[in-house]
């Protein structure tokens, strides 16, 4: 497989980029909206549907960030699984959170049949597989709780993909779409009558104070109410409390994704390309869904998750992809290629609301595999809360819970990030540059000093601190994408030092090639 330098998702391959303006001049709204992904665009949609004004800042483009890199499953089963939740939370609690996503499925179908979106919305069947026998068990007991919950979810013997399985659940009514031209859609209409958009806009501070203060590279916006939907934290914002420790309790993965265009003769009757979302039993899992454009079915599978920053071969995660593809589908071309961040939170479950000691400061991270249905589920929940209004699903999402039920897993990453922190400094990868190839990237000790040195394709070497701009990790060089990963709280950056991904604002910093 070759890999390209950037890739990027078939949906930012496919879809013109929006043009919204910079924020260049100072402004006043009710509520300022850090991030245009799935929550911030469809929060900023329902509170100017309520009346409010609304700014959005977005620090890149509409759908540059982890929704424009989604797979776009829309589905009311969480990655946890219902098993995990009930003991986790009891049944009570674990019923508000398939309500909740259920919830938010409709919300997106009724958001787009009531502006007539064309973004292909389809209702589809969702199945969690198994293709080993020892994980029957699970899925039967999995059916049976979420049949308490009131789901409905039922075992299914035959799973309709061209390759053997042992059976899976069952749930119906699932969706799926195109995750960019529903974002786009809800921008146009979020944009006017006192309500902004502001692109390539990327916040520098935000004041606590009343009314709050967005400061940004350019200019300020002052709001009544500030809601940090930017996936995770931003680190310059940690002079406010309770921020920091957000941090601690959200893990970055990457997870990767191929989009692929199959053997003609699979499309006959005998063999139809698959129709549903698909995830197995793995660990970690793969996931399958199908869309179609004017070439044709476009298969979009999966998988290979790992934390960012890893010392994991990145190149062999997309190679083991397409080896578990082309073992299960008669495979004509991969023309798409990507990858995607992802927090996977301590306990399961997102943290949505107001961390407790700011009076008008909201935020939404923690989605684990389920960006678009959770933010879609905070988008709703932050709306409510912004406009006074009570929603039973406050308590369960309440960013200022301890996560008690895992804590053996807070204990095990916080001495994770301990371990990277100390022991990555006495590693390289090399002793001086000219062991860096070129489009390679190594760890140098230059001098008592860590160096991340990149080579590009002109033979122009690139030196950078290696040493993270968030919490002090030494990053990573990440082969398949071209980036610096860090290890501990799964902030990226470009082979040139810019942010990519995660808590920092600052870059890495450059150094002398010597």
């Amino acid at each position: 497989m070759k890999f390209p330098n950037k890739p990027a998702s078939y949906w930012r391959q496919n879809t013109p980029e929006t043009h919204y303006p910079q924020l260049i001049t100072d402004e006043s709204v009710d509520v300022a909206i850090v991030g245009a992904g799935i929550t911030g665009l469809t929060l900023g949609y329902l509170l100017k549907q309520a009346g409010l004004k609304i700014a959005i800042i977005e620090a890149k483009k509409i759908g540059h960030g982890t929704t424009g890199s989604t797979t776009a499953h829309l589905s009311e089963v969480p990655d946890a699984g219902y098993q995990t939740l009930i003991s986790y939370f009891g049944q009570q609690k674990t019923q508000l959170v398939a309500q909740s996503r259920r919830r938010a499925i409709e919300q997106i179908s009724t958001i787009i049949a009531q502006e007539n979106i064309n973004c292909q919305f389809q209702r589809v069947p969702s199945y969690l597989y198994t293709e080993t026998r020892q994980d029957i068990d699970y899925l039967q007991e999995e059916i049976q709780r979420a049949n308490l919950l009131g789901i409905n979810a039922s075992f299914s013997p035959q799973i309709p993909l061209p390759f053997a399985t042992h059976g899976g659940i069952l749930f119906p009514n699932q969706g799926q779409f195109n995750p960019l031209q529903y974002l786009q859609k809800l921008a146009e209409l979020i944009e006017g009558n006192g309500s902004h958009i502001f692109e390539r806009t990327r916040v520098l501070d935000i004041s606590d104070s009343t009314p709050c203060k967005v400061y940004t590279d350019h200019a300020s916006l002052k709001a009544t109410n500030v809601v940090l939907a930017t996936h995770t934290p931003i680190h310059d914002l940690f002079h406010l409390p309770d921020l920091l420790a957000m941090t601690a309790k959200i893990i970055a993965y990457r997870s990767y994704v191929l989009g692929i265009r199959l053997v003609e003769k699979r499309f006959g009757p005998t063999a139809p390309v698959p129709t549903g979302l698909f995830w197995d039993t793995d660990k970690p899992y793969h996931y399958t869904r199908t869309y179609h454009d004017e070439t044709g079915p476009l298969l979009i599978i999966g998988g290979e998750d790992h934390k960012t920053g890893q010392d994991i071969d990145t190149e062999a995660c997309f190679q083991r992809l397409e080896e578990y593809a082309r073992s299960r589908y008669d495979v004509d071309s991969i023309p798409y290629q990507w990858s995607a961040q992802f927090y996977e939170p301590i306990d399961g479950l997102p943290y949505i609301g107001k961390p407790s000691t700011h009076s008008h400061l909201y935020l939404a991270t923690g989605y684990s595999g389920n960006g678009l249905t959770f933010g879609t589920v905070a988008a709703m929940l932050l709306a409510d809360l912004i406009q006074g209004k009570n929603n039973p699903w406050s308590e369960i999402y309440d960013p200022n819970r301890m996560p008690l039920s895992d804590t053996g897993r807070l204990l095990t990453e916080s001495l994770d990030y301990a371990t990277h922190l100390i022991t990555d400094r006495f590693k390289s990868d090399a002793k001086n540059f000219s062991e860096v190839g070129i489009n390679e990237g190594k760890i140098l000790d230059i001098n008592g000093e860590k160096i991340a040195a990149y080579r590009d394709e002109t033979g122009t070497l690139h030196a950078l601190g290696a040493i993270c701009a968030h919490a002090g990790c030494v990053v990573h060089w990440n082969k398949a994408e071209k980036s610096w990963d860090c290890p501990c709280h799964g902030s990226r950056y470009s082979p040139t030092g810019q942010v990519l991904n995660g808590p920092p604002l600052a870059g890495l910093q450059p150094k002398k090639a010597n």
